[in-house]
């Protein structure tokens, strides 16, 4: 259980950080849910599902990004990178 509970709260974390980019409070309310779902067992697997979600679409987003535009420099294929093992580790949690 241990894991689940570091990468709900590490992936609420690192979209707070994103959240400077937010004006709307929309990231940061969606992380709040994420540290609550990592301390209340009935919310921790959806939870750890819509993670995967949100990274996916972030990570599609930047799969057409880059091939629309190409590769503008190597930050956008290490963040794609990182995108991708954040939802690996989320499907091998829900496990």
């Amino acid at each position: 259980m241990l894991p689940r509970y570091l990468y709900l709260i590490s992936s609420a974390f690192a979209l707070i950080y994103l959240a400077r980019l937010d004006h709307y409070g929309v990231y940061v309310a969606i992380s709040l849910i994420w540290i609550v779902s990592a301390f209340y067992k009935p919310l921790t697997l959806p939870a750890i599902w819509s993670v995967v979600i949100f990274m996916l679409i972030f990570a599609l987003i930047r799969i057409s990004n880059i091939g629309i535009n190409g590769f503008s420099n190597s930050y956008y294929f290490f963040i794609l990178l990182g995108e991708i093992l954040i939802i690996l580790i989320g499907i091998r949690l829900t496990r």
